[in-house]
């Protein structure tokens, strides 16, 4: 049963190759702006993208730039690219549909006409957006599709039914465009239909797309970052891979990685091990309340596999338990069948390259929430201050008007206290700062150590 579960799921991510087309690795000095709606300000991908990065190229410096603005659609975030080039990207991808298809429309008896229209001034608007990317002519572009509305799962009634079948219009659109322009796509929405598809038929409630059917949970913004990594054909590369015959006492494999001092004996095999990689940190906090985690993410994906393995395989011990040690430190009772299979240590949460890994996720999740904070003061720029000819005002004139449309728009009285804090540059600048200093420390940490490894034979070492 297991082999046929693990067999449609190859099957499945294997169709992901039908809706992305090849994307560049990002190279040593990239600057990636992503840009997008809500989905990209308050989400996670882009930054599970770059701690991908952070821990498997320890040594490729490259910088990533959420460039979301909640509730955009494209006409609006063609009005706003000019602060995307401030930061002077190399690569800027691209992402909506969600809000350009509508909402309240659906539950209208004209929606199928009205959805329609959406989708059509959507792809209209598109392209100012397109002028605009082609006028950076030496900045790679990457087109998204849009992760799912999610219409299939059943925790509520479903509110604006059609209203995915229109984003994924939008997302083939998008890819036609990257077609002819020769520019990078990839596709969230298939796939995660898809995933969601399958695992509702054990689940009927499950989503990778949140109670709002819309933003997807964190979980989700992990597959996302699993579709852009495929897409750009980081699959199949091994944090490390050691392969070690204790009978001939030789290395027969060490891929992205140093082995040397191996000494073998009946009580024990060890070796000095200098990977040329950190283990990527998997996640396993819940956090804003929320039901799911980025581990979650492992049980519809094979990330662990395809993604984050740091084998170790040891041949020709004789039978019975093995005391795995890393750094001095006890990791794993083992057997020697284990051993001859093969483990992947980065399923060991305890290991010290895996504890070193986890406190740049610390960091980079500090520097995430930093950056996703200020988006929301953007968002009152572009969306209220800009209507009311204040744009980056901020003078007395821009607080009475924040102040008088808090009482009518629920959003701007939500997100006040965002806008209060941020108003003035030099506070955003504070901010930044502070965001860079993280990176900086990020970049300085998280370099592999050398490590000792030790299996004890248990049979001869009982005291152990």
């Amino acid at each position: 049963m297991k082999k046929m579960i693990l067999i449609a799921l190859c099957f499945l991510i294997g169709m992901g190759k039908v809706y992305s087309q090849s994307i560049p690795v990002f190279k040593e000095g990239e600057r990636v702006a992503f840009v997008g709606n809500s989905i990209t300000c308050g989400g996670h991908y882009h930054s599970y993208i770059w701690l991908y990065y952070m821990t498997r190229f320890p040594d490729r410096r490259i910088d990533i730039f959420n460039e979301g603005v909640g509730g955009d659609v494209a006409r609006q975030m063609t009005q706003r690219l000019d602060k995307v080039f401030e930061h002077k990207p190399t690569v800027v991808t691209l992402s909506f549909g969600m809000n350009d298809t509508g909402y309240m429309d659906y539950t209208l008896p004209e929606n199928a006409s009205t959805g329609r229209k959406n989708v059509e001034t959507s792809c209209k608007d598109y392209k100012a957006l397109e002028d605009a990317y082609k006028k950076y002519s030496k900045v790679q572009k990457i087109l998204i599709g849009s992760s799912p509305y999610d219409e299939t799962t059943r925790f509520n009634k479903v509110p604006f039914p059609g209203k995915n079948k229109l984003i994924q219009e939008i997302a083939d659109f998008l890819q036609e465009r990257a077609q002819a322009n020769k520019w990078g796509y990839v596709d969230f929405n298939r796939p995660m239909t898809e995933i969601n598809i399958r695992e509702q038929q054990a689940d009927s409630t499950f989503t990778l797309c949140g109670g709002d059917r819309v933003h997807p949970t964190t979980d989700g913004h992990m597959v996302m970052a699993y579709l852009f990594l495929k897409a750009q054909g980081l699959t199949n590369k091994p944090v490390a891979d050691v392969a070690i015959d204790a009978t001939t006492k030789v290395v027969n494999r060490s891929e992205n990685c140093k082995i040397t001092d191996l000494t073998v004996s009946p009580d024990k095999v060890s070796f000095t091990y200098l990977a040329n990689s950190l283990p990527y940190p998997i996640d396993g906090s819940h956090y804003n309340n929320e039901l799911h985690t980025q581990a979650d993410a492992l049980k519809v994906i094979p990330f662990m596999d395809e993604m984050n393995y740091e084998g170790l395989a040891i041949s020709g011990l004789s039978d019975g338990y093995y005391l795995l040690k890393i750094g001095g430190k006890t990791i794993a009772r083992l057997t020697a069948g284990e051993l001859k299979r093969g483990v992947n240590l980065a399923s060991y949460s305890n290991t010290p390259q895996n504890e070193q890994a986890q406190q740049i996720r610390q960091l980079n999740e500090q520097r995430w929430f930093m950056e996703r904070e200020m988006r929301e003061y953007y968002w009152m720029e572009y969306n209220l201050m800009r209507d009311k000819g204040l744009l980056w005002a901020s003078n007395e004139a821009a607080v009475k008007t924040l102040l008088e449309n808090r009482k009518t728009n629920p959003f701007v009285n939500m997100l006040k206290d965002y806008w209060l804090r941020f108003m003035y540059k030099s506070v955003r600048d504070d901010n930044e700062n502070e965001q860079r200093e993280l990176v900086e420390r990020i970049y300085k940490m998280n370099k592999p150590q050398t490590l000792k490894v030790e299996l004890v034979n248990l049979n001869h070492a009982p005291n152990e």
